[in-house]
């Protein structure tokens, strides 16, 4: 094969993998042509794996890192993949691109060898084990139960302690035991050393999903007695999650105060009373952007755009705005199309229908980027049970596992804990 056609593979792979990322840090991305840009990038990575070479100098980008990588691990040979997996996680420890690139590959190509080494170096690189730890949970892989035992839990540092236990807690092997440890103190009242932040938000994201009365009875009080605003943000997240009538009050405060974050939860929320501040907060230039999106969530749909117009003189809120040139959705489609609705209070919304696990899969099937991260946690809480996937593996993979989401819970679990066995 000629340098110049090899040339002209890797270039293609370097920029599909660049677009790939930068796609997934969108907001929402069509799942077809995210299925389509992975099939293209899959093409050009097993061009590379036939052209590969032991003088290849060592990349220092992440795309290249990743090609480097994911060029070998595509190879048959048990060798060159474990050769490939050992500077990997060598790779791993830069404070760089090729970091970046080296997660992104062993994420991507699983396989018994480079399992094998990724579970080596948790064991004896402890710095590795929080990024190590988000790979396999991004897999849906288990560790071995040694690694996330509680007493071992006790002993890691504040950050690795939290990420262990959010990986516990989408495991749909982990006894609930592991987490009330963590939250009991706030149902109790007992004064006992304070929890780190991180992990106490993992415990109680553990224990709602195993539908723990006192998780939901722990969250509360953790919003009660939460004095730092950014923090408070995590627990008001779950609230949302709920869709809990009870939680509307304290969520229109969030709006309020802040606005880019408090939309997006009330349309995570999804209920009646929630859609009306909603559609209230499109009709003013301060918040119909952040509302826009909200919208989006509530009725699946984009709203046209309109000149934004303010009167002179007029003492409103918005009146800072006056000057400003620019568009805003037309509020009056929203308003339209809300009024031919069923405004049942006890009704909750996604997308235009009622909020179900059937509507909740569709979207998951048809839609990706950031909002994927919300979408899992719905269905997780919906169904009460750990959905294990993760937003960064290939689509294709994701569409099979939640076709399996759709299969009798027996016959999931089956097929879920034989990829484990293989990852």
């Amino acid at each position: 094969m000629s340098i110049d056609y090899a040339g002209t593979h890797l270039n293609s792979a370097a920029a599909l993998y660049r677009q790939r990322m930068g796609w997934l840090q969108t907001d929402c991305i069509d799942m077809q042509s995210m299925l389509d840009l992975e099939y293209r990038l899959r093409v050009h990575l097993h061009v590379l794996s036939r052209c590969v070479d032991e003088n290849d100098p060592e990349p220092e980008q992440a795309a290249d890192t990743f090609i480097y990588l994911a060029a070998r691990f595509s190879r048959r040979d048990v060798e060159i993949v474990r050769k490939a997996a050992e500077q990997a996680c060598e790779w791993l420890l830069d404070d760089g691109p090729r970091a970046l690139g080296s997660r992104d590959a062993l994420l991507l190509f699983p396989s018994p060898t480079v399992y094998e080494l990724m579970q080596k170096t948790y064991t004896d690189v402890e710095s590795l084990r929080p990024v190590l730890i988000y790979i396999l949970s991004q897999q849906g892989a288990r560790l071995p139960k040694g690694l996330t035992h509680q007493a071992e839990l006790q002993n890691q540092d504040p950050f690795l302690q939290a990420q262990t236990l959010y990986y516990a807690a989408n495991d749909v092997n982990s006894d609930i035991a592991m987490f009330k440890n963590y939250y009991d103190p706030l149902v109790t009242n007992l004064e006992t050393g304070e929890v780190e932040h991180g992990t106490l938000v993992a415990a109680i994201w553990g224990g709602l999903l195993r539908n723990d009365q006192d998780a939901s009875i722990a969250l509360q009080r953790a919003i009660e007695k939460e004095s730092d605003e950014v923090q408070r943000l995590d627990f008001l997240r779950f609230a949302a999650l709920t869709g809990k009538q009870e939680y509307f009050p304290i969520l229109q405060q969030v709006v309020e105060k802040a606005p880019e974050v408090g939309f997006h939860f009330l349309a995570l929320h999804g209920q009646t009373c929630s859609v009306e501040i909603i559609l209230e907060g499109l009709t003013h230039p301060r918040t119909a952007n952040f509302a826009e999106t909200a919208w989006w969530w509530i009725s699946g749909q984009t709203l046209p755009k309109k000149p934004r117009l303010s009167v002179v003189g007029d003492d409103s809120e918005d009146t800072e705005l006056e000057e400003e040139v620019g568009y805003v959705p037309d509020a009056h489609q929203a308003e339209r199309w809300w009024s031919k609705q069923t405004h049942d209070q006890s009704m909750r919304w996604l997308q235009g229908k009622p909020f179900t696990v059937a509507t909740l899969q569709t979207i998951l099937q048809e839609q990706t980027g950031l909002i994927s991260n919300d979408l899992f946690d719905l269905h997780a809480l919906m169904t009460k049970t750990p959905v294990q996937l993760g937003n960064y593996t290939w689509h294709d993979t994701r569409l099979r596992k939640i076709a399996q989401l759709k299969a009798p819970a027996s016959t999931t679990l089956v097929v879920v804990n034989q990829e484990v066995q293989s990852a």
